[in-house]
């Protein structure tokens, strides 16, 4: 014959001490019990077994609060199983899920886990608990357990032959929270049911208290991390917004330098031409008077003399030449900031290289040799790139924090070398570009390397924090990197890491969607 399960909503107890027992049924409900405690029973729970559970149980709080309470159940009432849960998960109003704060298998405390609850005692045990209106709850499976219950639940690897559980009601909302029950591989009968019964009630409201606090110091918890979450979020917007308003400023100052540079390159550059011109019809004038009159007056000769007219009419057109690649020069600078300095509210399809190229104009001046170390090299390897939908300006930002990082890097290595070291052994810094197709799309990578210092192992993983830098003194704000991975990420769809080895050199990859619809 199957036995039904038992729900007892209320219990009390008659016991011989009543001091002890009655503050137990004043923590239940009064009504009368479907069942009674033999006072013969009562008496086999004795106070030094009482004692012992309250000391060993009371020396210990939060999560190892639970081991010690189920092991105590397990060993007191001489059962296989023991576990504390914690209601996890809930649908329409249902507890669904359980999560075990500690499960004692017989030899010690297994690693905890979450089940479902349809199809278990723990699920039944629940659901009549919400239905209860007393402060205790109890399910009592006494034999065959595993008929009860569907063949594909842990009943079947825990060959549990009996069940009694607990529900752990919340205090304000008599809503159940998770329980305490323990399983055995032998039925269960009436006198150790009576028995479990009595220890199950002592300790379910310590056992709420406890898991009450713990649930308050998750909450609190999960309030400091959003918190930690809200001020990164905050110190993110504050680095973009300190950079947007820097790139601004730059841009509109860049812009108008650059302006104001055109407009006199601009005379430069038409009026070269002519001037070209009229001295070669000078010269040619000249070439000509000096054939017709090829014996000139004293005066002229001593002049022609005086002012070197030979080297003069060798030495002009070469003057005017120099003149000219200057003017180009200048031209090609200007061009570079005015392409530097755009403020790309939208995109726009952009070349890549020009934008590597104009940022290498820009920081030529500290490329260049000085009287500490020969001129930074720079080798380029591009491959045949299309143009991609980007903001030009942002990507030439991005451009200019990590090339200027690495002319900083490889400056570092220089500082224990001599003039000569450093030339046996150069400054590099590598620019590779490689288009490619993967399961992503179509995509671009820009690499940029350097052969300096490296970066520290232990600070890597902080790189791409905000306002987190390792240069020293007013040479770094740790906002470069950090706002050039949100431009790759956020604005670009894209991806920036890098490699780096301590001594060896760092290596940053960009890597771009060609297409909007691609995503990195």
């Amino acid at each position: 014959m199957v036995n039904h399960p038992s729900f007892c909503s209320d219990f009390t107890a008659s016991v011989p001490d009543v001091e002890y027992f009655s503050t137990m049924s004043d923590s239940i409900d009064s009504q009368p019990s479907s069942t009674s405690v033999p006072d013969s029973l009562v008496q086999n729970i004795s106070w030094n077994v009482l004692s012992e559970l309250m000391t060993r149980t009371a020396a210990v709080t939060g999560r190892d609060y639970y081991p010690v309470l189920a092991e105590q159940l397990a060993s007191n009432l001489d059962v296989h199983y023991a576990m504390i849960g914690e209601i996890c998960q809930w649908e329409d109003g249902q507890p669904t899920r359980m999560r075990a704060l500690c499960f004692w298998d017989g030899q010690g405390v297994a690693e905890n886990f979450e089940y479902a609850l349809v199809g278990t005692p723990c699920g039944q045990l629940l659901e009549q608990a919400g239905e209860s209106s007393g402060n205790l709850c109890f399910c009592w499976f006494p034999e065959e357990l595993q008929r009860q219950f569907p063949e594909d639940i842990d009943l079947v690897k825990l060959q549990a032959e009996s069940y009694l559980g607990v529900a752990l009601l919340d205090p304000d909302t008599r809503q159940p929270i998770g329980h305490i029950c323990i399983l055995d591989d032998r039925p269960l009968s009436i006198e150790k049911r009576h028995r479990a019964e009595i220890l199950l009630s002592l300790f379910a409201t310590r056992t709420v208290a406890e898991l009450k606090r713990e649930q308050a110091e998750r909450r609190e918890q999960d309030k400091i991390l959003e918190l930690e979450r809200a001020l990164r979020e905050l110190q993110q917007t504050h680095s973009k917004l300190v950079q947007v308003e820097k790139i601004s400023s730059l841009g509109q100052l860049v812009a108008g330098v650059a302006h104001e540079i055109n407009n006199p390159l601009g005379c430069l550059t038409g009026n070269l031409a002519h001037l070209g011109d009229y001295t070669a019809d000078l010269l040619e004038h000249l070439s000509l008077y000096q054939q017709q009159y090829p014996d000139p007056s004293p005066d002229i000769s001593e002049h022609a003399e005086n002012i070197d007219l030979d080297y003069l009419k060798e030495d002009i057109p070469k003057m005017g030449n120099s003149m000219k690649v200057s003017v180009d020069r200048i031209q090609e600078i200007v061009s570079s900031l005015r392409q530097f300095s755009r403020l790309d509210a939208e995109e726009s399809l952009c070349d890549v290289h020009d934008g590597l190229e104009s940022t290498l104009v820009v920081l030529r001046h500290r490329l260049k040799a000085n009287p500490d170390r020969p001129e930074i090299q720079v080798i380029k390897e591009y491959d045949e790139l299309p143009e991609i939908l980007a903001r030009p300006g942002q990507l030439s930002q991005v451009f200019m924090n990590l090339l200027s990082n690495a002319i900083d890097a490889v400056e570092e290595d220089n500082q224990d070398r001599s003039y000569g070291e450093i030339e046996t052994k150069p400054n590099v810094i590598g620019i590779r570009t490689h288009y490619f197709q993967d399961d992503e799309g179509d995509r671009i990578a820009i690499c940029i390397t350097d052969n300096g210092t490296g970066i520290p192992v232990e600070v890597q993983p902080r790189l791409f924090e905000t306002f987190f830098t390792t240069k020293d003194g007013e040479r770094g704000t740790g906002l470069g990197l950090s706002l050039s991975r949100q431009i790759i990420t956020e604005n670009h769809r894209g991806s920036l890491s890098f490699d780096s080895t301590p001594g060896q050199g760092t290596e940053f990859i960009i890597e771009l969607p060609v297409s909007p619809g691609d995503k990195g």
